[in-house]
């Protein structure tokens, strides 16, 4: 099963660049999502399998992070026929190859059980989503790209340098082995402590780039205002999630070597440096995708945080991940029907949206409030989780900083979202009616995001309570 579900997107890559015309290529994308979709719930029915003995493993953090995935994948990959529709024609033989190899070397970094064989995968997903930014070839998308990709290429340099610094620090000094067997790493094994030190701070900047942390974070909000928006809801709510798995294995070892303490102080610094800046950017803010961009930097920080405060706040992490997901799912994909219906995103030319586009418009306040951590959505719920822990932990100074840069962002999307969705719309304007397709995916997510807030199913609580445990969170 797990073969089927890694080595479906690859084949379907190649049959999509073989395919005799377009019309093949968006039901060759959206046959892969559902069966993947079918895939990964029939894996929480059968629980952990492998692939290549111990180098593929589906654990709880990976099923977790695999159904995030794959859900937000299926919700995309039937918008994305409305989308295409009324955008200007383009060719999509390089479009959904590359889509399909991205979401797949994302789905096997996920299930990597080595560190090595995880950094391989994700720096193919971000040679596969280059392609991706760059799909209306526009200047400025020819900018974003090249940013994403140096951006990107030093983020993944610096990981790698730490992946190798995490094999000295897990070398045995008697005999000469070392391991980057997440397992073996997880074992009680001795390490080195400043190479272990190291190595923390340069895979938390390597794979922090990769989620958008700031101060990292130069090619996010370039890269997700010149992207197609679907293609940025999934490297919001998809790509950043894969790079926090990372991130919470490699804490995970550091928690069971008995240097928590250390990783806490890094986690809890740069999260609060992300919240500051994505509190001084959402604020005034000129663009709507842009402002998404900034809203993912906050969403960033929250995790962080909450991975460096022990279960509690790792549980909150791991919700916020998803909650991450839904919510992204939602704004993104109302983000590309306000553009098709006023040629832009610009928060200033964007007015009556509930009177021009009302399905839109209802959906925009709803993921705006979702965003905005307001309650009955999952976002509120996750946030909450992460300010108990951090309570809990006895850090009032940065509870007190976490609430107040919350409470700026919160201001800064509510100046924005409102008049968009409730201005003045022109005269004489009558309602647009929109494909399902165009829709039907963010009303599901919406529906998701309000269901996480009013009740998290016991499945995936259950999942999130095994992962903090299996990652050994301190």
């Amino acid at each position: 099963m797990l073969a089927l579900l890694l080595f479906l997107p690859m084949v379907a890559a190649l049959a999509s660049l073989r395919a005799p015309s377009d019309a093949w290529r968006l039901p060759i994308v959206q046959g892969v999502a559902v069966v993947e979709v079918v895939l990964v719930a029939l894996l929480f029915v059968q629980g952990p399998v492998s692939l290549f003995g111990r180098y593929l493993v589906v654990d709880a953090a990976a099923l977790l992070v695999l159904a995030t995935l794959w859900v937000l994948f299926l919700g995309i990959a039937f918008y994305l026929r409305a989308y295409l529709a009324r955008s200007e024609p383009r060719p999509l033989q390089a479009f959904t190859f590359a889509l399909l190899i991205f979401i797949d070397a994302l789905s096997w970094a996920t299930v990597s059980q080595h560190l090595g064989v995880f950094w391989v995968a994700l720096e193919a997903a971000t040679l596969a989503s280059a392609p991706l930014i760059y799909f209306h070839q526009s200047a400025k998308a020819l900018e974003a790209t090249w940013k994403y990709i140096i951006v990107g290429s030093v983020g993944i340099a610096l990981a790698l340098l730490g992946t190798i610094f995490l094999a000295v620090a897990a070398t045995e000094p008697a005999t000469g082995e070392t391991t980057l067997w997440l397992p073996d790493l997880l074992a009680g094994r001795a390490f080195s402590t400043p190479w272990l030190h190291a190595s923390f701070v340069f895979l938390l900047v390597g794979y922090g780039t990769k989620m958008g942390l700031a101060p990292m974070h130069a090619w996010k909000p370039d890269a997700y205002g010149e992207a197609p928006p679907p293609v940025a809801a999934l490297m919001a709510g998809g790509l950043t999630t894969v790079a926090f798995l990372g991130l919470l294995r490699v804490t995970a070892v550091l928690a069971r070597a008995g240097e928590a303490a250390f990783a806490s102080s890094l986690l809890v610094l740069l999260g609060l440096v992300s919240l500051g800046v994505a509190a001084a950017f959402v604020v005034g803010q000129s663009d709507l995708r842009r402002l998404l961009a900034y809203s993912s930097i906050e969403n960033m920080g929250v995790l962080v945080i909450g991975l460096g405060f022990g279960a509690l706040g790792t549980e909150g992490a791991l919700l916020q991940a998803v909650n991450n997901a839904i919510n992204k799912g939602i704004l993104f994909l109302v983000a590309g029907n306000l553009l098709q219906t006023y040629g832009t995103t610009a928060i200033g030319s964007v007015r009556g949206a509930l009177t021009r586009t009302p399905l839109t418009g209802i959906l925009l306040m709803s993921g705006a409030f979702a965003a905005m951590g307001l309650p009955p959505f999952g976002l509120f719920v996750s946030e909450v989780t992460v300010l108990r822990a951090v309570l809990a932990g006895g850090a009032a100074w940065t509870a007190a900083l976490y609430l107040g840069f919350l409470a700026i962002i919160f201001l800064g999307m509510a100046a924005a979202f409102l008049p968009m969705a409730q201005g003045d719309a022109p005269a004489g304007t009558v309602p647009i009616r929109e494909p399902w397709s165009a829709t039907l995916p963010s009303v599901c997510f919406a529906a998701g995001a309000l269901v996480l807030g009013v009740y998290v199913p016991r499945p995936l609580l259950s999942l999130i309570h095994a992962v903090a445990q299996q990652m050994g969170a301190p």
